[in-house]
């Protein structure tokens, strides 16, 4: 067996553990926070250009082939203006499984308003909030909800909105969280 046929064989068999748990993630209710790449960047949130409005989100810059954190977001609050941040990333190429995008929190009782993410390019939607993956922590308590970017998304530039769903009755913020954009 040469060296090539040996190294297709171990990328054949991670890829197909690699989507085996993508789709286990999916369907199971409790699934495991995703796991970070080896090429991961982290950001201060509040540090990174842009104000995190539609018109001038906040700039994750190039992604593709790497995992780009921005850590210590500020909570996004009930009202006008303040219960959806806006984030940009590029990609260079097509994003593969187990590509993904979202954010990770942890919930409290003063704070139980998760941070959902949809994602679009241009003016349109290319994925809501609905197609999100829930991730949990071992206590079966919500702390992440990301959207699968792999295999859908092909070159260009896209706009996560994170975003408050909660009625301000139940939960005036969410906590403070972190924006994770994963994408192989």
């Amino acid at each position: 067996m040469t060296l090539i046929d040996r190294t297709l064989g171990r990328l054949s068999r991670r890829a197909g553990v690699v989507a085996a748990a993508v789709v286990t993630a999916a369907a199971s209710a409790l699934v495991a926070a995703p796991p970070a790449s080896a090429a991961t960047y982290q950001y201060d949130c509040r540090r990174l250009f842009g104000s995190g409005s539609y018109s001038n989100p906040v700039s994750l810059g190039n992604v593709t082939g790497r995992t780009v954190v921005a850590v210590n977001c500020p909570p996004l609050t009930s009202g006008a203006g303040y219960a959806n941040r806006y984030f940009s990333f590029t990609l260079t190429r097509p994003a593969r499984v187990p590509s993904y995008a979202g954010a990770s929190f942890a919930l409290e009782a003063t704070r139980r308003s998760a941070v959902n993410p949809s994602l679009s390019r241009g003016a349109y939607t290319i994925m809501h909030t609905s197609a999100g993956v829930w991730t949990y922590n071992r206590a079966g308590v919500a702390n992440g909800r990301y959207l699968p970017l792999g295999g859908v998304l092909p070159a260009g530039t896209y706009r996560l909105n994170l975003q408050k769903l909660d009625s301000p009755l139940r939960s005036v913020s969410t906590p403070w969280f972190n924006v994770v954009v994963a994408v192989s």
